[in-house]
């Protein structure tokens, strides 16, 4: 559905974009549920292009009531991930130089969410977590024709770890003609995370043979500041039309030109927006006919002004997303399936533009746990 979620709410879905649809859940319902995502890119320059595919874990997450007004998440989710390798061959002076660049790591929450029903019509929440993971870069510059020239190898790493929140409201109403309205919004402050910063860079003789020469140039391990994660807030609205039909839109904003990484702010940061729209059709999910008709159809559209500027350019995408919720035989069990095609970039100034296509699988598990049964 474009990626919407700030002004929706699903009794069989937990929607972690917004704590407070967690009181939307069945106060008898038992969910889980576990993605997995694979996602294959093509890269483009002014002169060249290449491909590359990866499969990514995206989350797991449980949910259950604790009253018919309190309702609880528990889940692990990825917050930020680098992947990136770039060679490049060049001459320096009659000699060949090849250098290469790659980085790679994670940075995963671990979250506790409530969401609360404060009156029948609002509903409010908080996502609580611990976030922690490394990410390094690297850089190693050698000279293939010469073996008696030092090679150079670099590694940049920054380890993050801290408790974090965010807050969320709903406010939900029924029309006169029993459809009904859903509007969100949430907000995350700008909080700081305990950091390590480690500069690394050394140079050898022979790397990789029984004479190899190694010599340390710089080794620093620093403590002394905090990377501070950008503020952060969103609204969204959804009309459900008949239990049938739910058309959404989110609006979403991050001011990284106002975060710090280890204490400064990097000069390629600027502030994010994301605008998306998404729509769901349900034809009848208690269908005992067709088996199509119990299924979910859902499509959607986003743009964004990506936090990053580089060249002089921010760096925009925009795509489109494609999804069916397919009922699991005898169960109340769905598994979601989902497709996104976009574009990221461009070939302008000297930048990359990125293709992609992405395909997601999400298994939600629905069980009643909590019903006093008369018979066993």
């Amino acid at each position: 559905m474009g990626g919407i979620g700030i002004g929706t709410r699903f009794s069989d879905q937990i929607n972690t974009a917004n704590p407070a649809s967690y009181t939307a859940i069945d106060s008898m319902t038992f969910l889980m549920d576990f993605g997995l995502s694979s996602r294959h890119t093509e890269y483009k320059s002014a002169t060249s292009k290449t491909g590359d595919n990866n499969t990514n874990f995206n989350n797991l997450s449980i949910s259950f009531p604790i009253t018919h007004w309190w309702a609880s998440v528990f889940g692990v989710t990825p917050y930020s991930d680098k992947g990136y390798q770039v060679s490049l061959t060049s001459e320096v002076n009659g000699y060949e130089v090849a250098t290469n660049f790659d980085g790679k790591g994670t940075l995963t929450r671990v979250f506790w969410g409530n969401g609360f029903n404060l009156t029948p019509d609002i509903s409010v929440g908080f996502n609580s977590w611990y976030m922690f993971g490394t990410l390094s870069d690297n850089v190693y510059l050698n000279y293939p024709t010469d073996q008696n020239m030092y090679d150079y190898s670099e590694t940049k790493s920054l380890m993050v770890h801290d408790f974090g929140f965010n807050l969320g409201m709903q406010y939900h109403f029924q029309t006169k003609s029993n459809n009904k309205w859903v509007v969100g919004g949430i907000l995350e402050p700008s909080q700081k995370y305990t950091s390590k910063y480690t500069l690394h860079q050394e140079k050898a003789l022979f790397r990789g043979t029984a004479t190899q020469i190694t010599d340390t140039l710089t080794h620093i391990e620093d403590r002394s500041q905090q990377t501070k994660l950008p503020l952060s807030y969103g609204a969204g609205v959804s009309y459900i039309i008949k239990n049938k039909i739910t058309l959404g839109a989110d609006y979403y904003h991050q001011s990284w030109s106002q975060a710090t990484v280890f204490g400064q702010t990097p000069s390629y940061l600027t502030d994010r927006d994301r605008y998306s729209a998404g729509f769901e059709i349900n034809p009848n999910r208690y269908s005992i006919r067709s088996y199509w008709d119990r299924a979910y159809y859902r499509m959607g559209l986003f743009y964004e002004n990506s936090y990053l500027y580089l060249n002089g350019t921010q760096i925009n995408s925009y795509g489109m997303t494609f999804g069916i919720g397919l009922p699991l035989s005898r169960s109340r069990s769905t598994l979601n399936l989902s497709a996104e095609i976009g574009r990221i970039g461009t070939t302008s100034n000297n930048l990359l533009k990125e293709d992609y296509a992405k395909l997601t699988l999400h298994i939600m598990l629905n069980e009643r746990w909590f019903i006093k049964r008369k018979f066993d």
